[in-house]
């Protein structure tokens, strides 16, 4: 039988057109009606099996069926889930039917076209599902009432249904998972093109796998319902929120006995043990059920046709989910956490709660009093009297899982955590944490926007208050609240807890500190690997510091001094430790020492998010919290935000001064590190602040860090900083990660004009500048890039003559690596490491170009232009020194700024000197190009590459006024031809030393397509007028391949491309080109627009780049209409069907006829010039999708 059903399902799908509608669904019924009467007499699988190929035969011939018919059959669904049999047919036929109808991987394939399984969705979940879903609450509402009926009575030795594959929460799932069909006509026409591979690469968005065989275990309850493979037709790319439910669903889910039934639910499967009433596995879908409800949004439900009620139906909905999560968070706060068992209870508790949260914070509020909208927070404070409670319990749970994780590093449970990392973090417990930190985070940014907002000195909510706009207040039934009141009651309870979180988060910590050392005496090599393989703890643990630094800036002045005083505690129990190594009282104070490093380590950490926000431009400010902070403090001595600061900078003098080897063999480079981190975010931001940035700013912060007008210390403590760098280069000349933080605070300082001047202008400048230059070769040779970079950008801030003097020693420095290449043994291995040392150096040199040195870089860049031949043509044979002088090359692109250049020769001397080093580099390496496709996956081989097509990329962009990190041009400037020869002897360049493999690589292909783009735009008649033919080969056959590419960016570079090109070609006309060249570019026309058209009606096309490459293939069309018209014709030769071509030539039809009428194609049409503008595709957007929707519509099958 089970082979039978197979056969069955297979020929209804293969051959339904031979079979009458009514014999289908006679063949359907009696099929159903076989389920019912034998459904304990099958096994399991052919059972599933049977009810299976019921779902497809009703999805088959629903289009066909009347709406009766389908109403009939529906409704006979929703009577057997009634009747509530064991096994349920209509509960499995129903899940089995959702599957199907929402059209995404669980899908069977019925190779009919998308139009089908659209009219199919639209058609079920508009009508048909509510009733499935009423009857499934009406069975879960039975079932609970007996569960709770028979609470407590000893159960017989009955029948249990424990093996029930389907229940009726099973359909609720599914509902709760729907894909619903947006009613907005733009969203529509996105689900037509199917899955977006916006952020995919290729090779990674290819197709889902097939549904599994008939009969085969089902056990797909975890899935996701509507799949998630390049194969769904519809997609929910809303995966991470509840379904925007329709109208209709609004009476069902906000009935407040429909959400106390769910969470009624998971109560009752609790205690059924025995699964007399519920299967197993009704818990887990329980919660997610729990999680989907709690997350209900949109004005379908809330607000339909403009109900001004909609926030009274907000509030009261919120309410009951308040209630009934306050039961569930009670309950997980008294369970032991950290068992295997609590997991599924805890991450769904913190999902709901923060599903809920983010759902409620998105929505705003129809009520406007005073002129303004309610704020979300207030229209819950108005609205809900639960709310402070169920905030209160909420934060009482983040801190119940950091107690969880405290108690497990306590039990060493973290050893079975993870076998490598033995990190707690990688636990549950601190997953459920970072859940609701994310919203709890989105509470704190929604009350200081609230504060912001409610600026009026009294606001009354109530629901008699009437709108400014004439609207009333929404409807909110608590009567009068007073925002403001409301506010600081919220404000109050907020910092509150903010304090109770923060005191957990810092003993956590703490404890996994102490674990850290206890454990790294047999795990220490482990750890010295992993410590260099592993990102930084100021990067894994970004998003939980800065929700402490959230928390922290609620309650300032608490904060502040807690984590001063904890500094300022271990930092002088960690200098009592050393005085004791001094003295040789014991030796065996190392576990000790490290234990105070590590936790100084996480409480510098904690600072440094505290104190300062990310970035270190001008515009980062100290932030208001602090500043207020700070100005109620009457002395420096009592401003722990300044302690804090004085007392790190005194911690990172006394771990760089240590008094002997063996003292110095215990100090810390991670802490110092750390410090010197903290230091880079915190030092731009205060020292030397500028006082007009702020309102008011305490007397403290300006004698501590001001500026010496201002009577401020700042420029004494640039100083010392300075003197810390040093010493830190001294003490720790083998230290990379130390020495590279040390380069980039003095990098980030450099972005401040008043810190960096006052560094060059301090007297200790000139000797660290001696010092690291004098001393680079003992440093990693990995730093020395940075530190040029970090000098030569601080000595633009000097006078002329040091500044000039500075510069001359960072040449020569950089030159003398070149000196050797001359001699008679260039190939000895330490040469060739002076030199690649040198271009690393040159490229952080010219890293640092800007207004204040550009004459001196450009003549620098002059100078080496011979030394860069004389590599190229020494070291032909080698891999390394080409890649990194085409790399520094690169730079010399990207961050000069050509338009400084004093006049014209200047200009064709810096093209001709770029040509020069291309010229040698293509000859030398022509010959080497890799055809493996092994090696053009290597990562150094690709970086030639890269870099390559960079330098030409930059090149153009740097010419038409790009500065180096811009996406848009701050100068408009004319292409001339002074670079363009060059640029495009790169393009050619490119070509003869790469090869299609490596070009096809998904990096490079991405830099090829955005420099290809930006030569067509700039450069079209100088490729036309100087590229070989050959080169243009090769040009579009990578064209071709970008059409319908996996990545998103290469695809819609290529549709740029092929417009702009097409335009070229279309204006200008193909016979103003050589014989040769036409009659490649006819070829290629007639390439892309069939491949073109091939992916728009028939490929999963991301519908982001519908208008891009709908423009591409109309401006070739009108290049070659006849060739349109024969891919036209072999559409229509693929079905036999008068009906098919029929509908495929009205919408051909309609096609031509608005493009004729389209006033941007007469446009386009009607220009001229060397390089005309392509059609304006947002003027083709609605022909374009209606072409396009229509006929897949007809083509695209699943």
């Amino acid at each position: 039988m089970f082979f039978a059903l197979g056969g069955i399902k297979e020929s209804v799908i293969a051959s339904f057109a031979v079979l009458s509608l009514e014999e289908a669904l006679v063949l359907r019924d009696d099929l159903f009606q076989l389920a019912c009467s034998n459904s304990r007499a099958l096994e399991s699988f052919v059972l599933d099996s049977l009810c299976w190929v019921i779902a497809v035969i009703t999805k088959r011939a629903w289009v066909e069926s009347s709406e009766q018919q389908r109403a009939a059959f529906v409704k006979t669904l929703c009577e057997d889930i009634l009747q509530n049999n064991s096994p349920c047919i209509g509960i499995i036929v129903a899940t089995y039917l959702i599957d199907e109808m929402a059209g995404g991987s669980k899908c069977s394939e019925f190779n009919l076209p998308w139009e089908f399984h659209y009219s199919c969705k639209v058609s079920f979940e508009n009508t048909h599902m509510v009733c499935l879903f009423e009857a499934a609450l009406k069975v879960m509402h039975r079932k609970l009432q007996k569960s709770m009926e028979m609470r407590g009575v000893p159960h017989g030795g009955g029948r249990t249904i424990a093996y029930e594959r389907r229940s009726a929460l099973h359909i609720a799932d599914r509902v709760f998972s729907w894909p619903f069909t947006p009613q907005d006509a733009s969203h529509t026409i996105t689900t037509s093109f199917g899955h977006s591979r916006a952020s995919a690469v290729k090779g990674s968005a290819g197709k889902g796998a097939p549904r599994q065989d008939l009969g085969e275990a089902d056990d797909d309850d975890d899935d996701d319902s509507h799949g998630n493979s390049g194969m769904a037709i519809l997609d929910n790319s809303d995966q991470n929120r509840t379904p925007l439910f329709p109208q209709q669903w609004r009476s069902l889910l906000l009935d407040n006995d429909v959400i106390n039934l769910f969470f009624s639910i998971y109560e009752a499967t609790l205690n059924d043990q025995m699964h007399a009433f519920f299967s197993p596995g009704s818990s887990y879908i329980a919660l997610q059920c729990m999680i989907q409800i709690s997350g209900l949004r949109g004005k379908g439900l809330f607000a339909p046709d403009g109900s001004k009620d909609g926030d009274s139906v907000r509030a009261q909905y919120a309410q009951v989910i308040m209630q009934n999560q306050l039961q569930v968070i009670r309950h997980v706060c008294t369970m032991d956490l950290a068992s295997d068992g609590s997991e599924d209870i805890v991450v769904a508790a913190t999902q709901m709660i923060r599903r809920f949260i983010e759902a409620q914070l998105d929505e705003q509020p129809f009520t406007v009093v005073a002129g303004k909208q309610l704020h979300p927070l207030a229209l819950l404070a108005a609205g809900v009297p639960e709310t402070l409670e169920y905030f209160n319990e909420t934060s009482k749970l983040i801190c119940s899982l950091l107690q969880a994780a405290g108690g497990i590093v306590k039990s060493d449970n973290t050893n079975f955590v993870d076998d490598d990392l033995s990190d707690v973090d990688n636990y549950f417990v601190m997953q459920a944490f970072d859940e609701l930190a994310n919203a709890w985070s989105a509470i704190i940014v929604e009350i200081y926007e609230w504060a912001y907002l409610d600026n009026e000195p009294e606001a009354v909510y109530s629901n008699g208050s009437k709108a400014t706009n004439g609207g009333d207040s929404g409807g909110l039934y608590t009567g009068q609240v007073d925002s403001r009141s409301a506010l600081t009651s919220f404000m109050q309870f907020l910092s509150t807890t903010a304090y109770m979180i923060r005191s957990q988060y810092i003993q956590l910590r703490m404890l996994m500190c102490e674990d850290s050392v206890l454990t790294s005496d047999g795990h220490s090599e482990m750890q010295a690997i992993d410590h260099g393989l592993l990102a930084k703890d100021y990067v894994v643990y970004e998003d939980q510091l800065q929700f402490f630094a959230l928390l922290a800036r609620l309650d300032i002045r608490t904060s502040v001094d807690r984590l001063h005083e904890s500094l300022r505690s271990r930092c002088s129990a960690l200098q009592s430790e050393f005085a004791r190594l001094e003295r040789a009282i014991d030796s065996g104070s190392q576990r000790t020492i490290d234990l105070l490093h590590e936790q100084i380590h996480w409480i510098v950490l904690m600072v440094g998010y505290t104190l300062a926000d990310s970035g270190t431009s001008e515009r980062v400010l100290i932030p208001r919290q602090v500043t207020k902070y700070s100005k109620t403090c009457t002395s420096t001595e009592q401003d722990h935000t300044v302690q804090a600061i004085l007392s790190m900078l005194q911690l990172l003098q006394f771990e760089l001064s240590a008094p002997s080897p063996t003292v110095a063999s215990y100090c810390s480079p991670l802490l110092a590190e750390t410090l010197f981190w903290a230091l880079r975010r915190i030092a731009p931001v205060y020292l030397l602040f500028d006082r007009s940035d702020y309102r008011e700013v305490s007397q403290s912060l300006v004698a501590a860090f001001g500026t010496t007008l201002d009577g401020g210390n700042g420029v004494a403590v640039v100083g010392g900083i300075l003197g810390l760098i040093k010493s830190a280069f001294e003490q720790w000349v083998s230290e990379e990660d130390v020495l590279q933080m040390c380069i980039d605070m003095l990098l980030a300082f450099a972005q401040r004009a008043s810190l960096a001047q006052a560094i060059t202008e301090s007297p200790l400048f000139a000797p660290l500048m001696q010092f690291l230059v004098g001393s680079m070769h003992r440093f990693p040779e990995t730093t020395h890039s940075s530190i040029v970079e970090a000098l030569a950008v601080l000595c633009c801030h000097s006078p002329s003559a040091e500044h000039e003097r500075g510069f001359a020693e960072l040449k020569s420095l950089i030159l003398g690596g070149f000196g050797q290449v001359a001699a008679a043994q260039p190939q000895d291995p330490r040469v060739i490491g002076r030199v690649l040392d040198g271009l690393d150096m040159l490229d952080g040199m010219l890293s640092a170009a800007n207004f204040r040195n550009m004459d001196m870089v450009f003549d620098m860049l002059f100078e080496v232009q011979p030394i860069f031949e004389q590599l190229l043509s020494t070291y032909a044979s080698d891999e390394s020194i080409p890649r990194k002088v085409i790399q520094a090359v690169e730079s010399a692109c990207r961050y000069v700024d050509i338009s400084s250049l004093p006049d014209n020769e200047h200009m064709i001397r810096l093209s001709r000197n770029l040509r020069s080093i291309l010229s040698i580099y293509q000859k030398t390496r022509q010959g080497q190009v890799v055809t493996s496709q092994v090696n053009a996956a290597d990562v150094e081989s690709l970086g030639d590459v890269t870099a390559l097509i960079s330098a030409i990329s930059y090149l153009v962009r740097n010419e038409m006024g790009f500065s180096p990190n811009e996406a848009s041009p701050s100068m408009c400037r004319q292409a001339s031809d002074d670079f363009g020869e060059t640029e495009v002897f790169g393009i050619y360049c490119i070509h003869t030393t790469t090869s299609p493999l490596q070009l096809s690589t998904p990096n490079v292909l991405r830099a090829y397509m955005q420099l290809l783009s930006d030569m067509v735009q700039y450069r079209t008649p100088s490729l036309i007028r100087w590229l070989p033919v050959q080169t243009w080969r090769s040009i579009l056959d990578v064209l071709v391949d970008g059409v319908d590419n996996d990545i998103y960016d290469v695809s819609r570079r290529t549709y740029e491309v092929i417009g702009k090109l097409g335009a070229f070609l279309k204006i200008n006309g193909l016979d103003v080109l050589s014989e040769e060249l036409g009659q490649l570019f006819r070829q290629g026309v007639q390439r892309l627009l069939g491949k073109l058209l091939r992916a728009l009606l028939f490929s999963t096309f991301d519908a982001e780049l519908v208008e891009s490459a709908g423009a591409a293939l109309i401006t070739l069309g009108l290049i070659d209409p006849d060739h349109l018209r024969s891919c036209f014709g072999e559409l229509f030769a693929q079905s036999d069907s008068a009906a098919f071509a029929d509908r495929l030539s009205a919408t051909f039809t309609r096609l031509n006829a608005e493009l004729e009428a389209n006033e941007a194609v007469h446009v386009f049409l009607n220009s001229a010039g060397p390089i005309p503008d392509p059609i304006d595709s947002a003027s083709l957007r609605q022909p374009l999708f209606d072409f396009l929707v229509n006929t897949r519509a007809v083509l695209r099958v699943k």
